[in-house]
């Protein structure tokens, strides 16, 4: 995307919508004063923010990436600062990519990666956030615990249970959930979305390539193949390892919950969920030595998903579980020996050999089970966290707006510095320069033998008169001719 060209054609678009016709969404659980909006929008009343002029600074920006392909980190974080209309967010996707692809990307100030989240939440571009927070390698954005809760909570309030789930598998991703709202939302978000049935795939089927559809074969020059991996946590693609794996790591993580019969639940309903039958196993191994008690309603969607897994396996060639579906990445080699490779490699277990075990004990009166309402326990607990963290969240926020602005500040000043050193420094190379040229005048008599000898040699070049076949002259006997005596 070229940003001058689109700068030219739609300049002036740049202009800030009133705080009324800003959409406020309330949250389900987090009153309204959450958000922080009046300390959020009286950034723009800072002395260095208010003195920016987008259009101006969005012109500078891509004419010297055009020219040296420089970004400056301090320069896209005053842009996405002084924009919050729905027409900038295209110019601060770009300049969040080209700052992720440039040595520059170091430099990026956390406030950025705030602003610009902010500025999709406010905007109601929640598709795109979501599209820009998948790809890390591309744009490297990452919530914020902060935002994480203002967005999981208004997804809650539209029961939009995919979107929290989609949030919280980011923090499962990152192996951190955060503080005890976080998580809290993260599992209560998790088990809204098992409770309702999804009426669409958790990622849309990519559009087909037309190369392939094309009866012509294509070929492409790739750097090197790939081997197939599969490191069971970036590259998971199926719903329920997913969301299997969010619940049984967020339950080891929830410290501050003392109920161990709602976490072992949990965990337990997790390695289900995520095909772990060898942990399950354990698990019960366990419960049955040292009397643990589970969630009778837990008990039974385990029960339930282990006689549908042993169907799958008793129904299949192999009689075994399918590995895993791989991630596609370009020059990547997935025919079938090497993948069939790989997973033998990886040794998975043998689960027609597990998974009739756990029916057994699941079946069987060692576990102990108790009358737990799971998603009701935890709506109560994320409730009392609220209650609990709410406050004292904002006080942080605040003050971190407060911080963010004094680190804004010394960056920028620091940025003044070096550039006037480096114009100091590029104006002493010129006057030297410039005094050696009046000194080579001046003194040239005085060194004139040394410029002589600088001077390269004089090469005669010889022009051919005849063009054409060269012939020996005529040699002619003259026979009156005496020698002289000597």
């Amino acid at each position: 995307m070229n940003l001058g060209r689109h700068l030219v054609r739609s300049r002036g678009v740049f202009r800030h919508f009133s705080h009324s016709s800003k959409v406020c969404y309330p949250g389900k659980f987090l009153s309204d004063s959450y958000d922080c909006k009046d300390a959020w929008t009286k950034r723009l009343e800072s002395p260095i923010i208010s003195k920016v002029n987008a259009d101006d600074l969005l012109f500078e920006m891509d004419k010297r990436y055009t020219q040296d392909k420089v970004v400056s980190a301090i320069d896209v974080d005053l842009f996405v600062h002084r924009v919050d209309s729905v027409e900038s967010v295209e110019e601060v996707e770009e300049l969040v990519h080209r700052l992720r692809k440039s040595p520059a990307t170091s430099s990026t100030l956390p406030s950025t990666l705030h602003a610009v989240n902010r500025l999709y939440i406010e905007t109601g571009r929640f598709d795109d956030l979501l599209r820009l927070l998948n790809d890390r390698m591309n744009y490297g954005l990452f919530l914020d615990n902060y935002l994480s809760n203002l967005l999981m909570d208004k997804f809650l309030a539209e029961e939009n249970y995919k979107n929290v789930a989609k949030i919280a598998s980011l923090h499962m991703l990152q192996e951190d959930f955060g503080p005890p709202l976080t998580q809290l939302y993260c599992l209560y978000g998790t088990l809204k979305y098992l409770e309702t049935p999804p009426s669409e795939p958790w990622e849309p089927e990519p559009a087909p390539d037309p190369r392939e559809t094309s009866r012509e074969e294509t070929k492409i020059k790739v750097k090197f193949l790939r081997q197939p991996g599969f490191d069971d946590h970036f590259d998971l693609t199926n719903e329920n390892h997913i969301l299997g794996k969010i619940l049984a790591l967020v339950s080891m993580n929830l410290v501050e919950v003392s109920d161990e019969v709602f976490k072992r639940s949990l965990e337990l309903y997790g390695w289900a969920l995520y095909d772990k039958w060898e942990k399950v196993d354990n698990m019960l191994r366990m419960a049955s030595s040292k009397q643990w008690k589970y969630s009778s309603e837990v008990i039974a969607k385990v029960l339930e998903l282990a006689e549908s897994q042993l169907k799958v396996i008793e129904s299949s060639e192999t009689k075994s579980l399918p590995p895993p579906k791989l991630k596609r990445y370009p020059g990547m080699n997935l025919d079938p020996v090497s993948v069939s490779k790989l997973f033998a490699f990886l040794n998975r277990p043998d689960y027609s050999k597990v998974i009739p075990q756990v029916i057994t004990a699941l079946k069987g009166e060692q576990i102990s089970k108790t009358d737990l309402p799971i998603i009701p326990t935890a709506e109560k607990l994320l409730k009392e966290a609220v209650a609990k963290y709410e406050q004292s969240i904002v006080d942080e926020q605040l003050k971190t707006y407060e911080e963010w602005e004094q680190v804004r500040s010394d960056v920028l000043t620091e940025q003044i510095r070096q550039y006037r050193n480096e114009q100091r420094l590029m104006e002493i190379e010129k006057q030297k320069k410039e005094l050696q040229e009046r000194e080579e005048v001046i003194f040239f008599f005085d060194n004139e033998e040394e410029w002589m000898m600088r001077q390269p040699p004089a090469v005669r070049v010889y022009k051919m008169r005849f063009k054409g076949k060269y012939r020996p002259p005529k040699q002619i006997e003259d026979t009156t001719y005496v020698p002289p005596t000597i």
